[in-house]
């Protein structure tokens, strides 16, 4: 699809930044043509963020994206309070570790992008069965409470995940920042609500935030999906998100779902945006924006808002 993206109509436009998802399975195969694109962005003046996608299915928990790790090493995979393999690598799996350290360090290489976006790390939960339970988290838990890894999500159970997921993002750093260390980092932590239900490991701003990893939060607000009023959900997210990445003097940004179809409002989320004081607002995504068959009647309206917004 990068082949279709004109870079030059997206500044343009008034975009400033990009956001390049990066599949693990895609990469193999396309990872010249990526970095041609954010070589092609950079040199026009727009800021690249890669987000790796895939990569033993720790990060984005969206189920079409494929993870070639995840099919040719299930013995790496997390185990469930059930006692059964699922479909995520374990970030405390020491072989998983150094194979994605060694993947996303390539990518730095390769890219030459200013940063990267860990898109919702998390552990597994389904319907009350949590993971994972394999034989390194067992040891790590008992290294650190001196008692067995209990079947029951208890509190020490969730920091313990909390934890291991900081843990996991520092050795994604520290790989990324062998190549560069002016690499940012940014994390788009799990929606709040299944977080706290679930301990996914990323529901905890502050603890994020207090990690070297993190160079700043990247929030989803969706109002779309849960039908609520939109300008309470993009100002409220902000405050909550802003307060909390200000306590740690670093950045924060917020993701809205945008076509030119009236439902999503984007401009109006463009104009409350603005007013509420955002810095930092993503579009997600292209193909539902500028690869719509309405863009070309919509351009104009955006391009003239984000002008006002600048």
């Amino acid at each position: 699809m990068l082949d279709r993206v004109d870079a030059r109509e997206l500044v343009d436009i008034g975009f400033r930044s990009v956001f390049v998802a990066c599949s693990e399975d895609e990469m193999r195969w396309h990872a010249e043509r990526a970095a041609a694109f954010i070589r092609r962005c950079r040199s026009l003046g727009l800021t690249v963020y890669a987000v790796p996608l895939g990569y033993g299915k720790v990060m984005d928990p969206d189920p079409s994206i494929e993870s070639l790790y995840v099919r040719e090493h299930p013995q790496n995979l997390q185990i469930d309070s059930r006692g059964r393999r699922c479909g995520k690598a374990c970030p405390n799996n020491p072989a998983f570790l150094e194979w994605f350290s060694s993947n996303v360090r390539t990518l730095a290489w390769l890219l030459e992008c200013d940063g990267f976006l860990w898109d919702e790390p998390s552990f597994y939960y389904s319907r009350g069965s949590w993971a994972c339970r394999c034989q390194y988290c067992r040891r790590l838990f008992f290294a650190g409470h001196e008692r067995e890894l209990p079947v029951d999500l208890d509190e020490d159970v969730t920091r313990f995940r909390r934890t291991s997921l900081i843990m996991f993002l520092l050795a994604a750093v520290a790989a990324t920042q062998a190549v560069d260390r002016g690499l940012l980092s940014l994390v788009m932590p799990s929606s709040a609500v299944s977080s706290r239900e679930a301990g996914l490991g990323t529901d905890a701003w502050d603890s994020l935030l207090e990690s070297s990893a993190v160079d700043g939060l990247s929030v989803y607000v969706p109002w779309q999906t849960q039908g609520g009023d939109m300008e309470a959900a993009v100002r409220s997210t902000h405050e909550a998100v802003s307060a909390a990445a200000r306590a740690q003097q670093k950045t924060s940004l917020l993701w809205a779902g945008g076509s030119p179809h009236p439902r999503d409002k984007l401009l109006e989320v463009l104009r409350v945006a603005d007013l509420a004081g955002v810095e930092h607002l993503v579009i997600a995504g292209y193909q539902t924006l500028m690869g719509s068959d309405a863009f070309g009647k919509f351009r104009k309206s955006l391009k003239r808002v984000l002008e006002q917004v600048s």
